[in-house]
C-alpha cells in the first residue's frame, strides 16, 4: 500500500536545510529577525525553552518540543517574548557568576525549507503552521531535537543536521495534515489511489470495499473531504508528479514517456481535464473536525 502523504510531498518537492542553533546570554531577552525571502519557508523548533514566532501580523507561542513553519513573503522572527529586542548575543560571561563561557546554546534551532510550485494546491499550508495544537507530535520532535543537538560533536555535522531538519519539517507537515487527507476513514482509499505503481486507479466499488462502506457513503465522504469525486481525485493525484516534472523544465516528450502517456497531446488532454476540476479541490480545513 502506498503512503498518500509521502506521495504528495514527493510530487510537490521538499528541500530542507539546518542553519544554526541559536546562542544567547542566559536570561537575556532577544529577537532574531529572518531576512525576508520570496522562496524559502523558515522553520523554527525549540527543545528547552518556550519562544515566540511571528510572520507579518501573526504570532504564536512555541512550547518546549514544538516547531513552526513560516511562509515566505513577509517578515518572520523568533524571540523570547512578543516584544522586539536586540538580536541574541553572547558576551562571554555568565551574569550570575561572572564566569567566562565559550558559547551558550538555547536549544532553539532554525533553518529553511523550499517547496515546489504545486505546494499551495497539494498541501495548502497556512502562512504560520505549528505543531502546538497537535501534542502527539511532541515525542517525535523532542527526540529529533535531542539527536540534532548531538551532531555538534561530529567533524562534519551538516548532512546529518539537514536530514534531522527534514524530519522536523515532516513532523510539522504531518501535524498540519493537508486538507484532502483530513478524513481518517478515507486513509486506505486515498493510499490506494496514491499507489502510482498500479497501472490503473482503483474503482469506486474497490475503494468502498477497502474502507468498508457503501459506494454512496464513499462518494459523499470524498466530496466532503476533497471537493472531488474519487475518479476526479485519482486523476488529480496522478497528474501531480507529471505537472511537477513539467514545472521543473523536463521536456514534455520525456515526461509523457516516463508516465505512460501514448503522446504529449494525450498528456496535455488529461492535464486540461484535471485543471477544470481543481477549482473545486478542498484547500482549507473543515470547520468541524472530521472524526477518526
Amino acid at each position: 500500500m502506498a503512503d498518500a502523504l509521502r506521495a504528495l510531498i514527493g510530487a510537490v518537492g521538499l528541500d530542507v536545510t539546518h542553519t544554526a542553533e541559536l546562542e544567547a546570554d542566559p536570561g537575556s531577552a532577544w529577537t532574531l529577525r529572518f531576512p525576508t525571502d520570496r522562496v524559502h519557508h523558515v522553520w523554527v523548533a525549540t527543545r528547552s525553552q518556550p519562544v515566540w514566532v511571528g510572520r507579518g501580523e501573526e504570532r504564536e507561542r512555541l512550547e518546549r518540543g514544538t516547531a513552526a513553519l513560516l511562509a515566505p513573503g513577509a517578515a518572520a522572527w523568533v524571540g523570547t517574548d512578543q516584544h522586539a529586542h536586540p538580536p541574541p548575543t553572547v558576551t562571554g560571561t555568565c551574569p550570575d557568576w561572572g564566569l567566562g563561557v565559550a558559547m551558550v546554546l538555547t536549544g532553539v534551532h532554525h533553518g529553511t525549507a523550499a517547496f515546489g510550485p504545486l505546494m499551495p494546491e497539494a498541501l495548502a499550508l497556512p502562512d504560520c503552521c505549528t505543531t502546538v495544537w497537535r501534542p502527539d507530535a511532541g515525542d517525535d520532535l523532542r527526540r529529533t531535537l535531542e539527536h540534532l543537538d548531538e551532531q555538534v560533536h561530529r567533524r562534519w555535522p551538516g548532512p546529518y543536521q539537514d536530514a534531522l531538519a527534514r524530519m522536523l519539517v515532516l513532523t510539522v507537515l504531518s501535524a498540519w495534515r493537508p486538507p484532502v487527507l483530513q478524513d481518517n476513514s478515507l486513509t486506505c482509499a486515498i493510499d490506494a489511489i496514491a499507489d502510482l505503481e498500479a497501472t490503473t486507479p482503483p474503482t469506486v466499488p474497490e475503494l468502498a470495499a477497502l474502507t468498508r462502506v457503501s459506494p454512496s457513503t464513499l462518494l459523499r465522504r470524498f466530496r466532503a473531504t476533497t471537493g472531488l469525486t474519487p475518479d476526479e481525485f485519482a486523476r488529480w493525484f496522478r497528474t501531480l508528479p507529471v505537472r511537477a516534472a513539467l514545472s521543473a523544465g523536463t521536456p514534455p516528450d520525456r515526461v509523457a514517456a516516463d508516465h505512460g502517456y501514448p503522446s504529449v497531446a494525450a498528456m496535455h488532454r488529461v492535464i486540461r481535464r484535471v485543471e477544470r476540476t481543481t477549482p473545486r479541490l478542498n484547500r482549507s480545513l473543515p470547520d468541524v473536525p472530521i472524526p477518526p
